[in-house]
C-alpha cells in the first residue's frame, strides 16, 4: 500500500489545527495527570548519541553513504530528471539513489503541490510567496517531463538500496512504495527494524512510522510513543498531547485497540527518551 508523504504532511498539519483547538478549549482540571511513578518506558533500541545511528540489524549491512548533496538539481539541465534517476538505478552508490528516490516523489506529487499554491493565492494566502512557489514548481515541472512510469517503477529498487544504507527516510518510503504481502516475513522484519531504528534516532519519519501499515509490525506502545515524540520535535502548532489527541480521534493511526492509559503514559515516557536524544535540552 502506497503511503504519499504529501497526505501525511496535510493529515499532521489537520492534527495540528485540531490540536489547537483542544488545547486552547480545555481547562486546568482537563490536564493530563503526571503517569504513575511505576510506569516504565517502552524498551526501544536507541542509538547512544543523537550524532550515531541505530544498531544495526544482522539483516542489514553497515551504512555505506550520506545524505545527498543539496546543489544536485544544479547538475540537472534540459535533459531533466530522467536519465538521472536510470543512472542512479544501476549504479551502486546509496547517496545517488535516495536523491533520484526524492525526484521521483516530487514529481509524483508536483502537479498537487502546484494546484495548492494556487488555490491559496486565490484566497489571498501572501499571493507573492505562492506565486513564487508556483513558478519553482513549473520548474520542476519541466524537469519532471523526462520522468516516466517506468522511473517510477523503480522508486522501491532505489528506495531499498538507501534504506540499507541507513539514509533517514529511505525505510519509511520503501515500506510505502511496496505491498508487505508480498515480502517474506524476514523481508518485513528487515523493514520493520529499519523503520524502528530511523525512528528511534529522531528522524522526521516518525510520523511514517506512526501511521505505517499495521502488516510491519510495529506495535501500538511503539506507534504512540513515535507520535509523542514526532509532535514535540517537529510539530510546532500545538502541543504534543492535543496533537497526539487528535490523530488518536481522527482514526488515523492504525491500532489494534484504543491504547489504554498505561499504553499512554509509557509511550509518553518512550518518546520522551527519542526527545532527549535529539534536543536533550527539551522538558517533558
Amino acid at each position: 500500500m502506497t503511503t504519499s508523504r504529501w497526505a501525511l504532511a496535510a493529515l499532521a498539519a489537520l492534527a495540528g489545527v485540531v490540536g489547537v483547538f483542544f488545547y486552547a478549549t480545555r481547562t486546568p482540571d482537563d490536564k493530563p495527570a503526571a503517569p504513575p511513578a511505576a510506569v516504565a518506558a517502552l524498551p526501544l533500541m536507541l542509538p547512544a548519541a543523537p550524532a550515531q545511528p541505530a544498531a544495526a540489524s544482522a539483516a542489514l549491512p553497515a551504512v555505506q553513504s550520506t545524505a545527498p548533496a543539496p546543489a544536485a538539481v544544479q547538475r540537472v539541465g534540459s535533459e531533466g530528471y530522467g536519465p538521472h534517476i536510470e543512472r542512479a538505478f544501476v549504479g551502486t552508490d546509496a547517496a545517488d539513489a535516495w536523491e533520484a528516490v526524492k525526484w521521483l516523489r516530487l514529481c509524483a506529487s508536483n502537479e498537487a503541490r502546484r494546484s495548492s499554491y494556487e488555490q491559496a493565492r486565490a484566497v489571498g494566502v501572501v499571493p507573492e510567496v505562492m506565486t513564487q512557489l508556483m513558478r519553482e514548481a513549473d520548474d520542476e515541472s519541466r524537469r519532471c517531463q523526462t520522468v516516466t512510469a517506468q522511473h517510477q517503477a523503480m522508486l522501491a529498487g532505489l528506495a531499498s538500496r538507501a534504506m540499507r544504507a541507513r539514509i533517514p527516510g529511505a525505510a519509511t518510503t520503501y515500506a510505502g512504495a511496496v505491498v508487505p504481502g508480498e515480502l517474506t516475513a524476514e523481508q518485513r522484519r528487515e523493514v520493520a527494524d529499519a523503520m524502528r531504528q530511523e525512528a528511534n534516532a529522531g528522524a522526521p519519519s516518525l510520523l511514517d512510522a506512526a501511521l505505517s501499515n499495521r502488516a510491519w509490525g510495529l506495535t501500538d506502545e511503539e506507534r504512540l510513543s513515535y507520535l509523542y515524540a514526532f509532535t514535540r520535535l517537529y510539530d510546532s502548532h500545538a502541543g504534543a498531547g492535543a496533537t497526539v489527541e487528535a490523530l488518536i480521534k481522527q482514526g488515523a493511526v492504525p491500532f489494534t485497540a484504543p491504547p489504554t492509559p498505561a499504553q499512554i503514559a509509557a509511550a509518553k515516557l518512550a518518546g520522551q527518551q527519542i526527545i532527549d536524544l535529539v534536543r536533550p535540552d527539551t522538558k517533558p
